[in-house]
């Protein structure tokens, strides 16, 4: 399964930007497997429709939270701050909207037209 996820090379399901799919086991931009319903809560890892890509930093700040909730939290994240550049940035305002406290002004993603 994790050969075949891999070989589809999209980007992380929860933050939505790309994964760095060279990164070594432990690197929190590394890739992981995620199952979007946890064997423990009766899903199957070896399903293709139950496995999505996710960055290492993202799956952990998920842990045992259901889909839904994870897309509540990126949709309020969105509308908050606008969008992230990072993952480890999405991670900051996800768990700063999800029971924590919200980042302040200056962390938030700066909106520019510059190029």
């Amino acid at each position: 399964m994790l050969r075949w996820l891999r070989s589809q090379g999209g980007c992380c399901w929860m933050c939505g930007l790309p994964i760095a799919y060279g990164a070594q086991a432990g690197d929190p931009l590394a890739f992981e497997c995620d199952e979007l319903v946890p064997v423990s809560r009766g899903g199957s890892p070896y399903d293709r429709e139950n496995v999505a890509p996710a960055h290492r930093i993202c799956n952990n700040w998920r842990g045992d939270k259901p889909v839904g909730r994870v897309l509540s939290v990126r949709s309020r994240v969105l509308a908050r701050f606008g969008q992230w550049s990072t993952p480890q940035q999405f991670v900051t305002f996800a768990k700063a909207l999800d029971g924590g406290r919200a980042p302040s002004a200056a962390s938030a993603p700066r909106v520019t037209t510059d190029w």
